[in-house]
């Protein structure tokens, strides 16, 4: 359960922030289904829970340290 001041879903220029992405990339990521949106009319939102899952998998791991 989120905490009621988060929102379930989130702007793309939610998302650039919370990234620190441009609006390119933003976008980029949605259009080539990386990350899962949806359409309301014109407005795209992600869904905070759909980010946070494509956060956890883009975990960097440096395969040189052990």
């Amino acid at each position: 359960m989120r905490p009621e001041n988060e929102q379930e879903f989130i702007s793309l220029n939610q998302l650039q922030d919370i990234l620190g992405i441009g609006r390119t990339k933003a976008y980029d990521l949605v259009a080539s289904g990386e990350l899962p949106a949806i359409r309301v009319g014109r407005v795209i939102r992600v869904r905070r829970a759909d980010l946070d899952r494509w956060a956890e998998c883009q975990s960097y791991f440096d395969s040189a340290r052990k």
